[in-house]
């Protein structure tokens, strides 16, 4: 039974780290924090569990007992370096759990995503009980503790590897006096191994690479015979070339190769495109030889820039709520007196043209607060079976006086029957709502727009969609990775919190959205929800 190996894993760690104490790690963990793991334990666990169930095909095909098991043992460490600063608990986890996912084969970022779930779920259901100012001050130890715990655990992980490549290196240096048999079977063993390990493998002489792996290629997008024999700096982005090509030429020169080395990749999306290596330099007779292992740590450099804006919206959340109820009244006494003054004055010409400017300019600031607002608070969703065409309709009908001032046509498809779908109507309305608003201002005057609906063919689960399509100047490649981000917008006077929400929304419902954009030929905004009917 797992429980049974873990406890005889972490009893034989126990004596093998005896004599020995664990650096404690200087954290200030807030009480309040501390008791609300307590009382909230066998939910967190449970809620944890289920998210690792779901998070990748490795976690989904062990049994649920068993990650229970492992997930509580992760949940003490973890509180045991909040609570302690004591992380011997978390090096006893971590020995035990790099063994029982190298031997299942799991991938590196899948162990370091399940860590991190720590505190994906520590965050979500914070902003759920509205616990913004806890949340604030949590954020800062529990960093401190999942960055101790990542990168204990990525050092050690490499270090299997890294153990393994060293000792067949060892086995090589004597081999090579046998017989030519020998060799030749050393050598199918030697690729074996390197061809197993998850992490690209390579070999470089002279600056060229002499033997890689398929990780290596793959990583790389490119077939064995377009790596043999080529400059490794090929296979390196131009403005990383510098800096790899000094690393290496200081290994040449004997300078011990101490750390990670990162660079971007070419050869894959940038977005995939992060890499780390770790290398050694040795020396069969022949000269020097560069042998490493590149790492694609893509997905943690992802996570790290979704923590620091998670920490961001957290503050943002935080001032929002200080300052919403300070801002919110006095507008609303601004806006209402200004509307008795619009009756009761009699002003004309442009005097009456400045009151109109004054009460449109108030109204925008209030719509502003009430995004930032939106965009603070959790995001609650209640579902209900809903037609998403009726919901469309009747968004569509709302903003026609809207459409009227710039004389835009719009084209509505729907098929004659779709299936109902579990949405939230309200916010699948604010998130359309945001989506006209863009095309209007992005439209020219008498254009034309075509709002649709219709269900996805050979999808598991089917899905059913929600499109937006103007014929406007469209979306420049450069802007088109930021749409989504806060508060990043190309218009004089946006907020850069429209779509931002939209993806919010989307997000929720766990559903995609999905921008098409040519110059001049107008944006696509494609809303994806899963169709449970």
């Amino acid at each position: 039974m797992v429980s049974e190996s873990l406890a005889r894993k972490l009893d034989a760690d126990q004596q093998r780290l005896s004599g020995s104490t664990s650096p404690f790690i200087r954290i200030d963990t807030p009480i309040a924090l501390l008791q609300w793991l307590h009382e909230h334990r066998h939910e967190f666990i449970e809620e944890w569990v289920d998210r690792l169930m779901g998070m990748s095909v490795s976690y989904i095909q062990r049994p649920r007992e068993e990650l229970m098991e492992t997930v509580s043992q992760a949940f003490e460490a973890n509180l045991d370096v909040l609570t302690e600063g004591s992380p011997s608990r978390m090096d006893r986890f971590i020995d035990f759990i790099t063994e029982i996912r190298l031997n299942a084969g799991f991938p590196l970022s899948d162990v370091q995503k399940a860590f991190e779930l720590f505190r994906y779920v520590l965050i979500r259901r914070l902003r759920e009980e509205n616990r913004i100012e806890l949340l604030a001050e949590s954020v800062e130890p529990v960093n401190q503790c999942l960055s101790y715990t990542i990168h204990q655990f990525s050092d050690y992980f490499q270090h299997m590897h890294e153990k393994a490549i060293r000792e067949h290196a060892q086995n090589l240096e004597v081999l090579i006096e046998a017989r030519t048999a020998e060799l030749a079977e050393s050598e199918r063993k030697y690729k074996t191994l390197v061809e197993g390990i998850n992490d690209g493998y390579f070999v470089i002489n002279d600056e060229l690479i002499m033997f890689a792996n398929q990780a290596f290629c793959h990583m790389h997008g490119a077939e064995l015979n377009e790596v043999i024999g080529q400059p490794f700096l090929r296979f390196v982005a131009p403005d990383c070339r510098d800096r790899v090509l000094a690393r290496y030429h200081l290994a040449c020169a004997g300078s011990p190769l101490e750390g990670q080395l990162e660079y971007t990749r070419l050869g894959c999306p940038p977005e995939r495109a992060a890499t780390e290596i770790k290398s050694t330099i040795i020396n069969l007779g022949e000269g020097p030889l560069i042998i490493g292992i590149c790492r694609d740590i893509s997905d943690r450099v992802a996570m790290e820039a979704k923590v620091r804006e998670h920490e961001r919206m957290a503050y943002v959340g935080h001032l929002t709520a200080s300052l919403s109820h300070e801002i919110r009244n006095p507008l609303s006494s601004i806006t209402l007196n200004l509307q008795i003054l619009s009756r009761r004055l009699k002003l004309d010409g442009f005097d009456r043209r400045r009151l109109e400017i004054i009460v449109k300019e108030v109204t925008r600031l209030e719509g502003i607060l009430r995004q930032l607002l939106d965009t603070a608070r959790p995001l609650r969703i209640i579902r209900a079976p809903v037609d998403l065409a009726g919901i469309v309709r009747g968004c569509v009908d709302l903003m026609e006086p809207k459409a009227a001032e710039k004389e835009l046509e719009i084209e509505q498809r729907h098929p004659k029957r779709l299936p109902l779908v579990d949405l939230d109507a309200g916010k699948v309305e604010q998130a359309l709502i945001n989506l006209l608003l863009n095309a209007f201002e992005a439209s020219p005057p008498g254009g034309r727009l075509t709002v649709w609906t219709k269900t996805t063919r050979n999808t598991d689960p089917r899905l059913i969609e929600l499109g937006v399509r103007d014929r406007g100047p469209g979306i420049s490649p450069d802007q088109k990775p930021h749409l989504f981000t806060p508060f990043y917008t190309s218009k004089s006077q946006g907020t850069g919190l429209g779509l931002s929400n939209v993806k919010r929304i989307v997000d929720a419902h766990s559903g995609e959205v999905e921008v098409r954009s040519r110059a001049g030929r107008g944006a696509t905004f494609v809303l994806r929800f899963p169709c449970t009917h």
